[in-house]
């Protein structure tokens, strides 16, 4: 099932087009079929359309629906029902701000009408910016997200997120010379990801530009341990943190095998803690 989202008209873009504020930092350009929406105005979001314009007593008097419905995003994310709804809520907050609301107040009219089966909400009031400390010699990649990349919510699917990681380790490799290619058929061997620890932190959208880090935490004798942060450019978030461990494995007998020793060598230049 798909459901409409609020957002606020930014910029009227085209004479088709609009870019519109989910609240969040979660800014898009969506399709008008509402040719009355003027910037300013706040809107109803199905599928990538504006349907139609909402007042803001119809916004508050909805709340709870609309938070709940953003919830659903962060879960299918991977993120806890709680946790979800903490998110969900706090992108509310911004977009009510956007109209002039006290943000408290939606936690307040949120918490007044929810039932006493849904998850506690702790200091969902609180802000908290994650933080982490990209390291000066981490491998850069760049993507911008497209339609393919995106689930039926317009919101990138976790999977992608562990796939763009995948994506920059590969070209990591490839830039000191030890793509899969010539690992395969020089060496015999590949290096298969058998562990992934994966936050998925905020959504991304389409035609989003990401900055991809990965770098090598841990040099052992047979396996590798690297970490990716995905930051998205355009909402100015922290998209993803992974950390990624991968055994070297003999391509032959399908049994691990050491690391060749220039292998090693090479990724030391990446490296920020070395086993």
């Amino acid at each position: 099932m798909c459901w409409a989202v609020p957002a606020k008209v930014l910029e009227i873009t085209s004479d088709i087009t609009a870019k519109v504020d989910f609240g969040g930092g979660v800014i898009s350009e969506v399709a008008i079929g509402d040719p009355s929406v003027k910037p300013g105005d706040l809107v109803m979001v199905h599928s990538g359309i504006i349907i139609g314009k909402i007042t803001q007593e119809e916004l508050l008097s909805n709340l709870k629906l609309y938070v709940d419905t953003i919830a659903l995003e962060y879960t299918d994310q991977g993120m806890s029902e709680a946790e979800a709804i903490k998110n969900a809520v706090s992108q509310m907050q911004d977009l009510f701000k956007e109209l002039g609301f006290d943000p408290q107040k939606v936690v307040e009219f949120y918490l007044s009408n929810r039932g006493e089966e849904e998850p506690e909400i702790p200091q969902v009031e609180e802000k908290k910016t994650y933080k982490v400390d990209i390291p000066p010699n981490a491998f850069r990649d760049h993507y911008k997200t497209a339609l393919s990349d995106m689930d039926y919510l317009q919101v990138m699917h976790y999977t992608n997120a562990i796939r763009f990681c995948e994506r920059a380790w590969m070209r990591l490799l490839e830039s000191i010379g030890y793509s899969y290619t010539v690992l395969i058929h020089r060496f015999g061997l590949f290096i298969p990801t058998v562990e992934v620890d994966a936050k998925i932190l905020s959504p991304t959208r389409m035609d989003n530009d990401l900055e991809v880090y990965v770098w090598v935490e841990e040099i052992g004798r047979k396996h590798l341990k690297y970490r990716c942060v995905i930051k998205n450019l355009t909402s100015g978030k922290i998209a993803a943190d992974m950390t990624h461990v991968a055994v070297c494995t003999d391509t032959t007998l399908m049994e691990s095998m050491e690391l060749p020793k220039e292998l090693k060598e090479k990724l030391r230049q990446f490296a920020v803690r070395q086993g």
